[in-house]
This record gives structure tokens, C-alpha cells and sequence, in this order.
């Protein structure tokens, strides 16, 4: 079947063989979600599914409609690495987010990885575009993280990140060695 070949080569197209976490080194992404998650799922079941696969389209077309090619940055915090590569960034920090539904409000995840790239970046305010196939939306972000915000992100894992529904789409939700806390406390959104 075709279609299974078209997936196969955006999974390898999209693949970032510099994806680092854990140890002294950390993706920003790694840390706006659930540590156990983010330590064990595979990267075969997070590109196969079909959210992922078409957004990495999305972001795609982004960059090529605005002339833009992906930069990584990196900012050491402590004793670690932080590291991230923002959607678009030539003074504006932008990031871009496909949805079946745009929100109403900033989702909280995608806003702790925009303050992120803000802390990153040394920047104050970024936006979030929210691309779907029923509307699109821009929200604007004020306000970085700080060293502390951060170090506390590395070294205080949430065991689940976003207890309300991080656990529900979670391919590891079976799994034995699985252990959840109480993550309600996410001061830094």
C-alpha cells in the first residue's frame, strides 16, 4: 500500500538525530512533558501517529512559505544544557501548533514551550499561531521563564506533566514501572 510508504519516509524525513535528553543536556520539548513519557516512549509510536505526522507537514509548509530554515539554540542553566530549535525566530519568537480545534485560550504545555524558547532566547514576548482546519489563532505571550523555573523543570520531574490529560493519550499508560505524582503545581505558567 502506498500511503504506508509516505509514512515511512516522514517518519525518516522528520527524525532528528540530534534529540538529546536526559543527563546534562535537555530539549526543551522534553520538558513540558510527563519525564516517564518522555524517557520511554519510542520514537517509532510518538512520528507513526497521524497528529504528528501531519503537523510535522504543517510545520513544513510554514517554513517554506516564509523563507525560514530551522536554527537550534542552546543556554546552559546550572550544571545543564537547554537546547531547542523555535518554529520561527528572527527577533520574534513564534511558535506553531496544528490542531483539530483551536483553542480558546493558550493550551498550558504549549505555553510553558514558548516561555522556553523566550527564556532561551533572551526574548519577552513570542506568539503562539494555533493552525486547524476550522480556524486559525494567534495568541501573544509575555513574560519568560527564569534560571530557577528552569533548573526546577530538569530537576523536579512531573510524573505526569498535566495530570488532567497527559496519562489519557499516553502509550505507556499500561506500563508496570509507571509511577504518578500529584503535578498540580505548575507555578510557572
Amino acid at each position: 500500500m502506498e500511503i504506508d510508504k509516505f509514512i515511512e519516509l516522514c517518519k525518516k524525513h522528520f527524525r532528528r538525530e540530534n534529540y538529546r535528553v536526559g543527563g546534562s543536556e535537555w530539549h526543551v520539548r522534553a520538558l513540558c512533558y510527563c519525564r516517564h513519557k518522555v524517557m520511554n516512549e519510542e520514537y517509532d509510536v510518538i512520528a507513526g501517529k497521524p497528529a504528528v505526522i501531519i503537523g510535522n507537514l504543517v510545520h513544513a509548509g510554514v517554513e517554506k512559505v516564509l523563507n525560514y530554515k530551522p536554527k537550534t539554540f542552546s543556554k546552559e542553566v546550572g550544571k545543564y544544557v537547554v537546547y531547542g530549535t523555535p518554529d520561527f525566530y528572527d527577533g520574534r519568537v513564534i511558535e506553531v501548533k496544528f490542531t483539530r480545534y483551536p483553542p480558546l485560550i493558550p493550551r498550558p504545555h504549549d505555553i510553558l514551550q514558548l516561555r522556553l524558547y523566550l527564556w532561551l532566547l533572551d526574548e519577552k514576548v513570542g506568539y503562539l499561531w494555533y493552525l486547524s482546519p476550522e480556524k486559525f489563532r494567534e495568541f501573544e505571550i509575555a513574560g519568560s521563564l527564569d534560571d530557577f523555573d528552569v533548573l526546577d523543570l530538569i530537576e523536579n520531574p512531573r510524573i505526569p506533566m498535566w495530570p488532567d490529560w497527559e496519562c489519557k493519550y499516553c502509550s505507556l499508560k499500561d506500563c508496570p514501572n509507571r509511577r504518578c505524582e500529584d503535578a498540580t503545581n505548575v507555578r510557572w505558567l
